[in-house]
């Protein structure tokens, strides 16, 4: 799958921006469950976004961040390689799955879905070993982006 903001192969599917919004949510959930633990998570759900140069007012794709944390760092690292075994049996293709380039290494693993539309970015971010009080010791980070959809005929996206 391309990405989103840069446009796809083919002609974005109609679909109400509430409807897309309800899948995010439904594929967030899906993703929560796999991850399987219990702890804190941030609140806001998903929202929309730009595609790339199309009208602003008839293309957008949903976009929905959102992180999970108060869990020993340890049970994360169980979760990630969970997500890296249990996406492919839900549809999804891991395209990257290891530690990234930067100098922390953060665990990482991205995946496509072309049933659900989506791609999916999730970091374990350790901080175990920084002193910074107040802020999380590790969470998952869990970066959710649909492909570019249009709104149906005679409507406007109007929830940027």
């Amino acid at each position: 799958m391309k990405d989103p903001n840069n446009g796809s192969d083919h002609a974005p599917e109609i679909r109400e921006v509430s409807t897309a919004k309800e899948e995010a949510r439904r594929t967030s959930s899906e993703i929560l469950s796999i991850i399987n633990l219990q702890g804190k998570t941030s609140k806001p759900g998903p929202g929309v976004a730009a595609c790339g140069d199309k009208p602003a007012d008839k293309f957008y794709s949903i976009h929905h961040p959102w992180s999970l944390m108060d869990v020993p760092v340890e049970d994360m690292k169980k979760a990630m390689g969970r997500l890296n075994e249990q996406l492919p049996k839900k549809g999804w293709k891991v395209t990257s799955y290891g530690p990234d380039t930067s100098p922390s290494k953060t665990l990482e693993l991205t995946a496509d879905s072309l049933e659900k539309k989506s791609s999916v970015s999730i970091r374990l971010l350790d901080r175990t070993k920084r002193h910074n009080p107040g802020a999380p010791e590790a969470l998952i980070y869990v970066d959710l982006t649909s492909e570019c959809f249009q709104v149906p005929a005679g409507k406007t996206v109007d929830e940027y």
